[in-house]
């Protein structure tokens, strides 16, 4: 068995087993709220699934900043993945789990909820602004990975507490979590047996060590957190399972060459174009325009709309000269790589107005607003990335 084949199922395979331990123990959900359970939610208390309610209200500014970790999260791996070949194995290994970590767990992980509020089930927040946490017993109790933290409360804290009491009932909690990521590291990794676990009940210590002196400070939140981690993703884990994963991922890339990518990027941002302008039909309506323009004086009404057809005419244009150039464009000539630094710099500017311009709370309340200012704000980050790239790196 590969290490990869390995992770999975110790991953999944322990997931589901405390999933089950769950379900014997408490009352299971119903109609889709079990697939979604076991499925979709890496938490292990199914409580939540039971009874499908109204949705909940998206909080628009940590809903958008976890969309923004994932896409600079998965914009990471694939340029480690591009240069992988390039970057020493020991740098790959270190720089590939953080790039993970930010894509699955704070991208990832902290958009799940959102979405499973939306649909109507209340889940609790996986990961609660970690960066935050001023303590070590903070990080570990009420921001870092709060499906596990609930699972210890619901199914193990009460019998620990009784036979360990409370002092060594909290070590005992560290130890599990140890014990649980020598199965999902050291085990798929074939090595590194006891570092992770050491690294947990390191923290336990310092935790105690924390409260007896009353430390609250996130310099040594932060040293105690990150100076041991090699302890936690070690270097046989790295060096079989992460390096391979960018290696394997570069192999995948490198099958095709970059006229290929560029190519279809920029037929891909022709049609991009004619996304957005759907998009910008549906604005006088979702934006309230008719009222809101009703305000203005006549002639400012017509300069509103002048400004507004200028700005459809461009779009209009950049895809059409997109799709009818795309050769040039890909030869990289002076002329069209001016024309693809002038597009370029054009979302450019509209990005940074919605970063820097825009107030996020004036943005139209919903979660589908919501949902459409993360996917079009995207699409924007996307064409800038292709136009300054048509513009900037010559074909070879």
């Amino acid at each position: 068995m590969s290490p990869a084949q390995r992770l999975l199922l110790a991953s999944l395979g322990g997931i589901l087993v405390l999933k089950a331990l769950a379900l014997w123990t408490r009352r299971s959900p119903s109609g889709i709220g079990l697939p979604l359970f076991l499925f979709a939610w890496p938490g292990v208390i199914p409580d939540c699934f039971r009874e499908r309610r109204a949705a909940q209200i998206i909080d628009p500014e940590r809903f958008l900043a976890a969309w923004a970790r994932l896409a600079l999260g998965a914009a990471s791996v694939i340029l480690l993945a591009v240069f992988a070949p390039n970057i020493p194995e020991a740098v790959l290994g270190l720089a590939g789990v953080a790039a993970l970590l930010l894509t699955v767990h704070l991208g990832i992980g902290d958009l799940l909820p959102w979405l499973l509020r939306w649909a109507g089930y209340g889940v609790p927040l996986l990961f609660d602004r970690p960066w935050a946490a001023r303590s070590l017993g903070e990080f570990w109790g009420r921001r870092w990975n709060l499906a596990f933290v609930e699972m210890n409360r619901r199914l193990f804290l009460r019998p620990v507490h009784r036979l360990l009491g409370k002092g060594a009932s909290r070590f005992a909690l560290f130890a599990l979590s140890g014990l649980l990521h020598e199965l999902a590291i050291s085990f798929p990794a074939g090595g590194g047996w006891g570092l992770p676990l050491g690294y947990f009940l390191l923290q336990g210590v310092l935790v105690a060590v924390e409260e007896r002196f009353r430390i609250v400070n996130r310099v040594w939140t932060w040293y105690w957190l990150m100076a041991p981690a090699p302890w936690l993703f070690h270097e046989p884990f790295r060096r079989n399972l992460i390096v391979p994963f960018y290696r394997g991922l570069h192999a995948l890339i490198a099958q095709n060459t970059f006229e290929w990518y560029l190519s279809h990027a920029l037929y891909a941002a022709a049609i991009g174009h004619l996304v957005i302008l759907i998009g910008s039909f549906q604005a006088p309506v979702r934006l309230g325009w008719k009222d809101d323009i009703a305000k203005l004086t006549r002639f400012n009404q017509k300069i509103f709309w002048v400004y507004g057809f200028y700005i459809l005419f461009c779009i209009v244009g950049f895809a059409a000269a997109t799709w009818r150039l795309h050769d040039e464009f890909l030869a990289g000539g002076l002329a069209a790589r001016c024309v693809a630094g002038f597009i370029a710099s054009f979302w450019t500017i509209r990005v940074l107005g919605d970063m820097f311009w825009y107030d996020l709370h004036d943005w139209p309340q919903g979660n589908a607003m919501v949902t459409g200012h993360a996917l079009l704000t995207s699409l924007f980050c996307s064409l800038v990335t292709v136009y300054w790239v048509a513009a900037l790196v010559r074909p070879r």
